[in-house]
């Protein structure tokens, strides 16, 4: 599902950028800020169901440890019990009725209710003039505080449960809208710019299919600087849909990003201090990065 929000999202940032560079190009008589909106709401979306997830799946495991727990303690106290009662034939009989079943978290709870409430009802082991323990640590009140956990985390995770459906139905709704968006806005810009214009060409760029692989290299194909203090980069990579610009000036140790996540081909930056800036860049798609670039350098006056 991340694999399509992700796509549908890429697509939304291309058909934002052609409403940008075109003026007149506004499918559904929406803005490049409406579009944004859309993205922005999407992005909250998206937050909102990884917190749910997270939150269901950290539920889910504390609630196999509670149960992995309770089940133990039942297939252990059990035979103990039958045993320990095996002089009594009243006892004994209750104790062979009893569910021994429990593979689900709910036959694990009726399991572990159906022991504890007989075991308060049970008399004295044959030769003990104390109440039935398991063994050393294992009375019943040691059992029931096995239950406890194990009830609150099954209720608990009921609604755990809705938060997660509703978050993941309005991602899905997220997707839709988005797409829905993506698909108007190629079918009037397709319309409305004929094939062989600069307008039409914008258009087509959008991304249509999700990547199969990575990236190839990115290639600097252009890194010059076309005045005092300015730098200007155009790159490509076959396959690539998205680029982070990397930047190490005069005197930096290290390289750092001056553009994340751009979809346009082009970098251009002024402000710069006189020396030697070196570049590189790396291409992502849909299915991750690619290789890094070879690293271009740009002498600024």
């Amino acid at each position: 599902m991340f694999d399509t929000f992700d796509f549908e999202l890429l697509q939304l940032r291309y058909v934002k950028a052609a409403m940008v560079k075109i003026p007149s190009f506004r499918p559904d008589g929406k803005t490049p800020a409406d579009a944004q909106t859309i993205m922005d709401n999407a992005e909250a979306v998206r937050a909102t169901f990884v917190t749910a997830d997270t939150t269901r799946n950290l539920a889910k495991g504390e609630l196999a440890e509670a149960h992995d727990k309770a089940h133990l303690a039942c297939i252990q106290v059990y035979p103990i019990m039958k045993s320990r009662y095996r002089n009594d034939p009243g006892s004994l009989s209750a104790i062979n009725k009893l569910p021994v079943d429990d593979k689900t978290v709910p036959q694990t709870i009726t399991r572990m209710e159906a022991i504890t409430s007989l075991w308060g009802l049970l008399p004295n082991p044959p030769g003990s003039a104390t109440p039935f323990k398991a063994w050393d640590t294992m009375d019943q009140a040691a059992f029931d505080a096995l239950l406890l956990p194990l009830k609150t985390q099954a209720a608990g995770i009921v609604t755990i449960d809705d938060d997660y459906e509703l978050a993941q139905g309005n991602l899905h709704g997220a997707i839709n809208t988005m797409e829905d968006f993506v698909t108007a806005g190629l079918i009037q810009g397709r319309a409305q710019f004929p094939e062989g214009t600069a307008e039409r060409e914008v258009i087509d760029a959008i991304p249509m299919e999700p990547a199969q692989q990575p990236p190839d290299q990115a290639i600097i194909s252009a890194a010059t600087s076309p005045a005092a203090s300015a730098v200007h980069l155009a790159f490509e990579a076959p396959g690539g849909t998205q680029f982070d610009v990397l930047h190490k000036g005069p005197g930096d140790a290290d390289f750092s990003i001056v553009a994340d996540d751009t979809i346009e081909r082009v970098y251009d930056t002024t402000g710069l201090a006189a020396g030697s800036h070196d570049y590189k860049v790396i291409p992502s798609n849909s299915r991750g990065p690619g290789p890094e670039s070879a690293v271009s350098t740009v002498v600024v006056a």
